[in-house]
């Protein structure tokens, strides 16, 4: 899945600096007065720096148009990047050379990135590849030409801007200035509607159950031999009970005068911080942030310590398992395009997938605009939320990301929120592991990978070629 787009008021602004502060007297940074107070971006992909030269870690991206607040300027060492002009150190945190905004009037904006108005759920409206071979080309003259760029594969989705008209064709126009002819497409809608709940208290054990099914069965006594006395509507909560009981056929949760199967509920089990979720460089920070991922309830809960305040149900991996572990956010995006690697063989799209948390490697917390199986495994990996529950968790998540914000990268790894994958249907000893490492994709993993589908691809090429000579 790979990135596209990486990467409020003063408030907002005054709480992303106390989490990721910066020293303006670090090192052989001196940040000097400036009269320039705001400043607004010239490019769509403007690099925030950790410190004012070139290279330096990127800390954040942002587009066109954002507005920042100036805390003074810092002469350029720059031989090439910034060369000869200054850099401005800006508000919550960063550098950013001065070829690459210009000033204004205007403060930053009061809004979070990627907000939407009204009763929208999602920030885009997408649309869905209908057959394999639809074309895509690059603007209007490839349109009328009949060059596509490419092809697509159907179940693909994009984000639509508009409907254009080309000579006598009829086209969708994406976000990104692409198009596609109309009739190759059909609308997605506006997305799930399911949201989670707010948690209050700290009682461990099971807080409530959500049912799994439309038609969630309720037997008269704890067996599926036993008759049935009614059904329950899909994502109903049941709320938990001290007679919760377990016998050879299973748990059973009492509801309506009669048994459910725990294995057709999404059980919220409320747990304890386990060990290395809350990292001390993070805590120091006054952040006690950490994100509980169940695999086996396919139920989130985030918490602040040992205190739960938000849960929902979520997709995660199905073909491709979502990795048990530890996992600290290596990344925050507004918006990003996930497709498949170079060395995966199925090929799939999806365009601006909203409120990105990136957890480990490719894998993800996002919102997820194209089904409404929540509560169900069915993702290629990462974990799939509802867009209010997306977009709740994404603005949850500290720091907070102001409006123009595209993406951030945390500068230390040790200093952000751990997202906690297990799986309660596991024995014990199983349902928590480590199986991959923390942060970004391995470069070196990927070029090996590549080059392991490279030489699978040849010897299928050979093979075929060897069986056509043979007819």
């Amino acid at each position: 899945m790979p990135l596209v787009h990486l990467l409020s008021a003063l408030t907002t602004l005054a709480a992303l600096e106390r989490i990721e502060p910066v020293d303006p007297h670090d090192g052989a940074v001196l940040v000097q007065p400036s009269e320039v107070r705001f400043i607004e971006t010239k490019w769509s992909e403007t690099v925030l720096r950790g410190r004012p030269w070139v290279p330096n870690r990127r800390l954040a991206t942002l587009a066109k148009g954002t507005r920042l607040v100036v805390r003074g300027t810092v002469d350029s060492r720059d031989r090439s990047g910034c060369a000869g002009k200054p850099w401005y150190a800006v508000y919550p945190f960063g550098y950013i050379c001065s070829t690459e905004v210009r000033t204004s009037k205007r403060p930053p904006s009061t809004s979070l990135a990627l907000s939407v108005s009204g009763d929208r759920t999602l920030p885009f409206d997408y649309v869905l590849v209908k057959a394999d071979g639809a074309p895509l080309y690059d603007d209007e003259e490839a349109a009328r030409s009949g060059a596509a760029k490419r092809t697509l594969t159907k179940g693909m989705s994009l984000a639509a801007a508009r409907t254009r008209s080309v000579g006598d064709q009829t086209f969708v126009e994406t976000v990104g200035g692409q198009l596609i002819p109309k009739e190759q497409l059909g609308w997605l809608g506006r997305g799930s509607e399911w949201s989670g709940v707010p948690l209050r208290g700290d009682a461990l054990g099971p807080a409530f159950a959500w049912t799994l099914r439309d038609k969630t069965p309720v037997y008269a006594q704890p067996s599926r031999t036993a008759a049935k006395t009614s059904e329950i509507k899909r994502r109903q909560r049941i709320p938990a009970d001290d007679a919760i009981l377990s016998n050879e056929e299973g748990r059973w949760w009492p509801s309506a005068g009669g048994w459910i199967p725990a294995d057709l509920l999404n059980e919220v089990v409320i747990i304890e911080p386990p060990p290395g979720v809350l990292q001390p460089a993070q805590v120091e920070r006054g952040n006690d942030q950490w994100i509980d991922v169940d695999l086996g309830e396919q139920v989130l809960v985030a918490y602040r310590g040992g205190s739960p305040v938000f849960t929902t149900l979520i997709a995660s991996g199905k073909g491709s398992p979502t990795p048990r572990g530890n996992y600290p956010i290596w990344a925050k995006v507004a918006s990003m395009t996930m497709a498949n690697q170079d060395y995966e063989d199925n090929p799939y799209m999806v365009e601006h997938v909203p409120w990105v948390l990136l957890f480990q490697g490719h894998n993800a917390l996002h919102g997820a605009y194209w089904h409404d199986r929540f509560g169900q495994s069915r993702s290629h990996g990462c974990v799939n939320l509802a867009p209010k529950d997306a977009r709740w968790l994404f603005e949850w998540v500290t720091p907070a990301l102001p409006e123009g914000w595209t993406g951030y990268l945390p500068g230390e790894l040790a200093r952000s929120v751990v997202v906690h994958v297990r799986d309660s249907s596991l024995p014990p000893a199983e349902a928590f592991i480590q199986e991959r490492p923390i942060g970004p994709p391995d470069p070196a993993l990927e070029r090996q990978r590549l080059e392991e589908a490279e030489e699978r691809r040849a010897k299928r090429a050979e093979a075929d070629t060897q069986a056509l000579a043979l007819d």
